[in-house]
């Protein structure tokens, strides 16, 4: 079993056990030690919903050292909207949209080349948390391989 297997099925398995028989889990049931050694490959989104006339976001809250590299910045408070096409990993951002919608995990895997002009090889899976049938956050396991 790959090592990137285990990144998307452990965080799967740690957001089923949260949120029991709910659509997703709180995120006040978040615990980022009970995923310490995942963690540097994970990243916390927040979700602002849409408000007079803008688009739904997403704003960049937490990243794991691993993903820092990935992004070749820190891109803690940045914020995205899923429709945005042209910057490093906006493939993963993308789906965002449907996870908002529908709160379940989603599972992502394809490539890009990035501005190194390496083709970069992907695996992710989003994980929704929220209330009252909103989503506030979204973690992103994410792994990668650059050819």
């Amino acid at each position: 079993m790959s090592t990137d297997h285990r990144l998307t099925d452990r965080l799967h398995n740690y957001w089923t056990l949260l949120r029991k028989e709910a659509p997703m889990p709180e995120f006040a049931q978040f615990n980022m030690s009970a995923i310490s050694d995942l963690w540097q490959q994970c990243i916390l989104f927040t979700v602002q919903p849409a408000t007079g006339g803008s688009p739904q976001s997403v704003s960049f809250y937490m990243i794991g050292e691993k993903v820092k590299s990935f992004y070749g910045a820190d891109m803690s408070g940045r914020t995205m909207y899923p429709s945005m096409k042209h910057f490093q990993g906006a493939s993963i951002v993308r789906r965002m949209d449907e996870v908002i919608a529908k709160p379940q995990m989603i599972q992502d895997e394809g490539q890009f080349v990035n501005e190194r002009s390496k083709v970069v090889k992907y695996r992710s899976c989003l994980l929704p948390f929220g209330k009252g049938g909103r989503v506030t956050h979204i973690l992103t396991g994410l792994s990668w391989r650059e050819f």
